[in-house]
């Protein structure tokens, strides 16, 4: 056991984040004088991928575009109508664009998203400086709030703390 005497609860939590960071510790528990709290590596969850047809369909669809061919074409090549064309090259222009704008939400699940959402109050209108502000936002969160909203489980929160944790954040604690 090691006792470190830092000015205040968040000075404890950098420490103890860097420690756990760039250490081989994978929990500290420190005392502010009233509790004991803990903070700890959370578990990095690998995304899900799609299969690999579906995520590059929306990509060749657009390079195929690129290229001069029609949109007729493109749905013959595809077996599926010039709608549904329209329809996957939009949405793959428009997750293009959102990923460009808004980069810490696009490295999150779209339930962990819908939760976030819930529970953090954006009034900006730049989607650019929402997605600035985000993780300090959400680091003001804590583990109860976040599991007591619906569709909310162990799952999402093991991936909004490693969200947190490669911003070098963490959640507040449970008062």
């Amino acid at each position: 056991m090691r006792l470190v005497d830092v000015p205040d609860v968040d000075a404890a939590k950098t420490w103890a984040m860097d420690a756990i960071k760039y250490g081989s510790l994978h929990t500290i528990r420190f005392w502010d004088g009233v509790r004991v709290i803990e903070a700890k590596r959370p578990a990095m969850r690998q995304r899900r991928k799609k299969p690999s047809d579906a995520e590059e369909r929306g990509k060749r669809m657009i390079a195929m575009k690129a290229k001069g061919t029609k949109q007729r074409e493109i749905a013959a090549a595809f077996g599926i109508s010039i709608g549904r064309v329209r329809d996957v090259m939009s949405r793959e222009e428009w997750r293009v664009r959102e990923e460009a704008i808004q980069t810490n939400r696009a490295a999150l699940s779209g339930r962990a998203n819908n939760v976030i959402q819930h529970l953090v109050i954006e009034p900006e209108a730049d989607p650019a400086e929402r997605d600035r502000l985000l993780p300090e936002r959400v680091a003001t969160l804590t583990r109860r709030k976040i599991m007591n909203l619906g569709n909310s489980g162990k799952v999402t929160l093991a991936e909004i703390e490693g969200w947190l944790w490669e911003r070098g954040l963490c959640l507040s604690d449970d008062i």
